[in-house]
């Protein structure tokens, strides 16, 4: 038998809107109703009609018009086509989680004291009791994505830029966060990240690598426990729920 995977509410959706379209209810050229309205007619939310419409735009079937709107595509594709997926919210953690520490001990041998003090000063950063809570996200972004870079592969930066990106996408991070005040966020991850910039003064990959580990499952395990089955995301794939119930082990 096969896992049973939940189909996210925004592929329903844009599956919904290209029946639409095939069918004729929306001629090509059209333009495409407003958000507010699909939203009352399909009953999700606008996250999900928007995520739905980037989907629609990929596969060729909506296009965007600057300045005008979204409409249905003059010419449409041959044949339907599988929206591409986006990540759910259990596999963003669980990629970061398995990403980022091969990340930090790559860069580990060649951060040197420029960039030891420079990810020093945005740990310092953090701790400003006058940022907001805003501000403090945006500095621990850098300090990820500094590490990126210290690798010297654009490939590795980008994957980091987008894990930032994504996690921005699901409302139960920014309500998680919303809930702790900005000192407390840099307090709770302040020694994490000390931590790991301990590992790189000793040009230590393999205690980056540790470090960084606990960082990523420390900061993701919380929103986890938290999460409930919300249309953002919906329950995850069950090999990806069975490889995160053994973080606790240390898997």
């Amino acid at each position: 038998m096969k896992p049973i995977v939940q189909t996210p509410r925004y592929r329903l959706v844009a599956d919904e809107i290209t029946a639409a379209i095939r069918a004729g209810d929306l001629a090509p050229g059209a333009k495409m109703p407003a958000d507010k309205d699909l939203v009352e007619r399909l009953g999700v939310s606008r996250t999900t009609v928007r995520e739905a419409m980037i989907a629609l735009e990929l596969m060729g079937y909506v296009v965007t018009r600057f300045g005008a709107g979204a409409f249905v595509a003059d010419t449409l594709p041959d044949a339907p086509s599988e929206p591409p997926a986006q990540p759910g919210f259990y596999e963003l953690v669980e990629a970061r989680y398995r990403i980022e520490p091969e990340i930090a001990a790559a860069a580990a041998p060649f951060i040197g004291a420029q960039d030891l003090a420079h990810l020093r000063d945005l740990v310092t950063g953090m701790a400003d009791p006058d940022l907001g809570l805003a501000q403090v996200e945006r500095l621990d972004r850098d300090f990820h994505v500094a590490i990126a870079r210290a690798t010297g592969n654009s490939v590795f930066v980008g994957i980091v830029e987008a894990f930032w990106r994504a996690r921005r996408r699901f409302p139960e991070w920014t309500r998680a966060n919303n809930r702790r005040d900005a000192a407390d966020v840099a307090r709770f991850y302040e020694a994490e990240h000390l931590a790991i910039l301990d590992a790189f003064a000793a040009a230590d990959a393999e205690a980056a690598r540790r470090a960084m580990r606990v960082h990523c499952r420390n900061s993701g395990q919380p929103l986890l426990d938290r999460w409930r089955e919300r249309e953002e995301g919906g329950a995850p794939d069950a090999r990806v729920a069975d490889r995160i119930r053994a973080w606790g082990s240390g898997s």
